[in-house]
């Protein structure tokens, strides 16, 4: 059996976990939240300008702007395959595998550029915003999204403690290493004007079933890869500690603090 150690391209080589902690946030959340929402309300996207989504995920932001009826040019940049045939199968959407630090395109070629929650995966992110203002053009807006630290810490810490009983440790590269305390500093290197928009919230559950879920989702995050010989074992002993909380709490509820910002760059 192979135990290679999570990675980015193993994490993101299927849509399902992307998916299962979308529909979490969407339906656990204790405020309503909707972040695409929080993106557009600072993007000013005029219906004819182009767009850039670096790290597009499944290209639900680009497939919600291609359904809202945005006639400008629409294109998902990702390197992973699984979330690039994700993209590709979305009607008006241009899907591109790139890397975030060496785009394929021209100096000033998109009017906005957006990078949601993918800049905690990128090994230089400054280079990456540098790479996010060049292809955008002068006068136009970078609009990135990134979590506080620490955000779902309580289920994140609770399977992580489960993994390292059988030796297995949080994978560098699927950290959170850039959050909303260190992007200001790094959108200040690059941008002259940059506006943060703060959002705090947290995931909020009152039965276990949906909590075993989500933290399923984020094994990969805590060291626990899907080829894992321990994976069973430690879902396992994470579902039965979330069961006994709740128990042992009775008509109580599973609150973990969360939260992001929306950092905005104009390009002069």
């Amino acid at each position: 059996m192979s135990t290679s150690t999570p990675s980015l391209n193993s994490e993101y080589s299927s849509t399902t976990p992307l998916q299962t902690r979308i529909d979490t946030h969407a339906r656990h959340s204790e405020h309503p939240d909707d972040p695409v929402a929080a993106v557009l309300a600072v993007l000013d996207l005029a219906e004819t300008q182009s767009l850039a989504d670096i790290g597009c995920g499944d290209a639900r932001f680009l497939a919600h702007l291609a359904e809202a009826g945005h006639r400008g040019r629409l294109v998902g940049v990702d390197n992973s395959a699984a979330m690039i045939a994700a993209a590709t199968a979305i009607n008006g959407v241009e899907a591109v595998h790139g890397d975030a630090t060496r785009l394929p395109f021209a100096d000033g070629e998109f009017d906005r550029t957006t990078a949601r929650h993918m800049l905690y995966h990128v090994p230089d992110p400054v280079a990456a915003l540098r790479e996010f203002q060049r292809i955008t053009r002068p006068g136009g807006r970078v609009v990135l999204t990134v979590n506080h630290a620490r955000t779902c810490s309580r289920t994140g810490d609770l399977v992580a403690a489960h993994a390292r009983s059988y030796g297995l440790e949080p994978v560098a590269e699927l950290a959170n290493s850039v959050n909303s305390d260190s992007l200001p500093e790094m959108m200040a290197e690059v941008f002259t004007t940059v506006s943060i928009n703060r959002f705090d919230n947290a995931l909020v559950f009152d039965t276990a079933a949906p909590l075993i879920r989500f933290a399923e989702a984020m094994a990969s995050f805590c060291g626990v890869g899907a080829d894992s010989p321990h994976r069973d074992a430690i879902l396992a002993d994470v579902a039965t500690d979330i069961h006994r909380w709740f128990t042992s709490h009775p008509s109580q509820v599973w609150r973990d603090p969360k939260g992001y910002i929306v950092a905005t760059g104009i390009v002069e």
